[in-house]
Formats: structure tokens, C-alpha cells, sequence
């Protein structure tokens, strides 16, 4: 990815926390908790109670530890290894500080996992799909409801219906309240003419994201913004495959903020978006990462003194054109 070094170096450890990390599961296949993966070679350290599952899921030797500094000291030796400090607990990368001389490779690792493989967009696809279901039940019902609360359960209960787990905390915001774009809905905040929803679901780890707006009263000035941006985003669309980097798609969209008579929304256009809801590329005018190949949600947004509108949409770049996932 041009502007960025994608390269992260012949060994490559990273570690498994409590919690699903990225990075972890895109190198070494598997999400096993407080796992270290080396790359080279091919090793997995797990607890002694995940030693079994281990040995099921994982292609390479399993090795159980009860102290990781004993074990992977006989592996890494004094050289120098790749690996993901934001993920790396103080006290863990206190104890391989010691072992080898750790390189923070966080960065490449983004650039590495930007380009998508068709197994993946495959994967973000099926995720889009099933948000896609879950809106168009919510379209059917929504006039029905009363509260922002009365959404977000619809929207939580049917993803746990369909076997999926949410990719992030739904925003769903009704009237004024549409105008703050990370708003956190209200339980019992009523809803008014327009209902602006945020939300994606996660398939087999990937995501999607996309948001519409629903219009309870028809005619306002509201949604004839709204079209705008569904303009604004066919115009995009048109135009992504002349694109090179993040750079130029920023630059692109402000001119058609200029050219609807829009104001430039407090964040970018969009985000790339993989097995985390913002990941590379970045799309803003200081950043030359490369588009091509990637999945992004595009959002063209608007926001007001008494309202907000925003329109998006998972795709993915190909070699030659643009495609709504």
C-alpha cells in the first residue's frame, strides 16, 4: 500500500488477550484466548486448558505453557521480532523484552490485512446481507414503534435470532438527536419524524456497516437532504475506480459537498472495514493508502442545528470498478 510500509518482517509474535483481536486471528487463523502465535516458525502457546481445542483448530505445533518466558525463549532467540504493541499487555511485553528485541509492527500489520481476498469480501458480503434483512424488517415495523430503545431491540433481538453478533453498538437516533453522529440512543427517547440507524452485524468475524434513514412524515427537508447524499454516493460510486489512494477520494468528496451545497461533515467520507468496523484504508487528505482491492464503507453525511442525515454503504473496490456488497 503506497505511503505505507505493509512489510512486517520474517517473525512475526503476537498475542491473544482476553478479548477477539485482529490481527491475532488474520495471522494465525484461530481465535484462542491468551495465545501467542510465532509466524516463524509456525507455533502456537496456549494454556494448558486450551491445549486440546488448540490442537483441533490450529494447522501447526501447539505447545502448552504455564510461563510463556520459558517456552518461547527457546524459539526466538536474541533476534528481532514483529508484533502488535497495542494489543501487547505491559506485563507480557515486559517478559519478551527480555527475550528478544521486540519491533512494533501494528501499523504494517492494518496495511497488510487492507487488501481483501475473495474469501473475505465473500465473508463481508454474507455479514451485508444479513443487515440488509434486518433493515428491511425494520422498514415493515418500524412505524409501529415508539421509542429509540423499542429499534435497538429490534435490531439486537433479530441479529441473536439469525445466529450473528452485532459489529458494533447500534446507533439509532430520532429527530435533533440525528445530528450528533456517535449518538447513544435513549431507551425512551421518542421517535419523530425521521429515525436515522447505524448499524452491522458480524459474519464468521467479518463486518459490515451501512445506515439509512427512515421517514416517519414524508416531504421535509430532511429527507430531500437524504436523496442528495444517495446522489452524492452514485456519484462516488461513478468515480472510485479513477481513484487511487484515500487521499483522492477525500478530495473528491468535497467537491460534491460543494457541488449539493452541503456542509462537510466532522469526519471522512468513509472507513475501510474487515474483520474490524474501521480498519485501513484511510480516507482523509493526509493519507496515501491504496484503494484498490479493499472494502470501505462510504458514508456522505449532513448534519444541521435540528437534524442529521447520512447514507452508507459497505463495497468493494476491485481492480476495475466499485461494487455495493
Amino acid at each position: 500500500m503506497a505511503g505505507n510500509k505493509c512489510k512486517v518482517g520474517s517473525t512475526l509474535l503476537l498475542y491473544r488477550g482476553e478479548h477477539f483481536d485482529s490481527n491475532f486471528f488474520y495471522s494465525s487463523g484461530v481465535d484462542i484466548d491468551h495465545s501467542f502465535f510465532l509466524s516463524n516458525p509456525h507455533v502456537l502457546f496456549v494454556p494448558k486448558l486450551n491445549f486440546t481445542l488448540a490442537r483441533r483448530l490450529f494447522s501447526g505445533r501447539v505447545i502448552a505453557y504455564s510461563d510463556i518466558s520459558e517456552v518461547l525463549g527457546r524459539f526466538v532467540g536474541k533476534k528481532q521480532i514483529g508484533t502488535d504493541f497495542r494489543s501487547l499487555p505491559v506485563s507480557a511485553y515486559k517478559k519478551l523484552s527480555k527475550l528478544a528485541n521486540l519491533k512494533d509492527v501494528s501499523e504494517e500489520l492494518l496495511c497488510t490485512r487492507a487488501r481483501k481476498r475473495a474469501d473475505e469480501i465473500s465473508k463481508i458480503r454474507k455479514a451485508v446481507q444479513f443487515s440488509k434483512k434486518i433493515f428491511s424488517e425494520l422498514e415493515s415495523r418500524i412505524h409501529y414503534m415508539k421509542t429509540e430503545g423499542d429499534v435497538r431491540a429490534f435490531l439486537l433481538t433479530r441479529t441473536l435470532e439469525l445466529g450473528l453478533e452485532p459489529a458494533f453498538e447500534p446507533i439509532t437516533a430520532s429527530g435533533s438527536n440525528s445530528r450528533f453522529p456517535h449518538y447513544q440512543s435513549g431507551n425512551n427517547a421518542k421517535l419523530r419524524d425521521m429515525v436515522l440507524v447505524d448499524y452491522g452485524v458480524r459474519y464468521e468475524h467479518y463486518c459490515s456497516d451501512l445506515t439509512r434513514c427512515f421517514f416517519l412524515k414524508r416531504g421535509t427537508k430532511a429527507e430531500k437532504t437524504y436523496e442528495n447524499l444517495r446522489e452524492m454516493f452514485a456519484d462516488i460510486m461513478d468515480e472510485l475506480s479513477n481513484l487511487t489512494y484515500g487521499k483522492d477520494l477525500a478530495e473528491f468528496s468535497e467537491k460534491l459537498y460543494k457541488k449539493y451545497g452541503l456542509p462537510l461533515p466532522p469526519h471522512s467520507i468513509g472507513h475501510g472495514l474487515g474483520l474490524d468496523v474501521h480498519e485501513f484504508p484511510r480516507l482523509s487528505k493526509k493519507y496515501k493508502d491504496q484503494l484498490k482491492g479493499v472494502a470501505m464503507a462510504i458514508e456522505p453525511s449532513a448534519y444541521f442545528k435540528d437534524y442529521g442525515v447520512r447514507y452508507e454503504e459497505t463495497i468493494h473496490l476491485a481492480s476495475k470498478k466499485a461494487r455495493v456488497l
